[in-house]
């Protein structure tokens, strides 16, 4: 089985003297982000000085839909840390490559005895 994958990308500027502040409401808002239902990760990249692009991989297009209202509160407790709006890319992967995983099941491996590649 091939897991579809489903990513919700945002390119976000903000105030980098408040970066410290920026990671606090990270950490305070942690359990509601870890509670979402459907996501697998989020992961956050520093690209710049007061640039980040934060990257949250769901299950499947549902569950980044379902999950929208708590995002969009979260990221409304953040807004006062943005120096403009955050921009938002949503999509399917394409193509995957996890080492831990296998070829034909992609990131996550559930053939057991079904193939030879795990």
């Amino acid at each position: 089985m091939v897991h579809i994958m489903y990513y919700r990308i945002n390119t976000i500027s903000f105030d980098a003297s408040r970066k410290d502040e920026y990671m606090a409401y990270f950490d305070s808002v942690r359990d509601r982000i870890k509670a979402i239902s459907g996501l697998q990760s989020l992961n956050v990249v520093e690209t710049g000085e007061g640039e980040a692009v934060g990257m949250a991989a769901y299950d499947n297009q549902a569950s980044a839909e379902e999950a929208f209202p708590t995002v969009k509160e979260i990221m409304g407790g953040m807004a006062q840390f943005f120096t403009g709006p955050p921009e938002l890319k949503l999509g399917p992967v394409m193509w995957s490559l996890n080492k831990e995983g296998c070829d034909c099941c992609g990131d996550k491996c559930d053939c057991g005895d079904k193939c030879d590649c795990c």
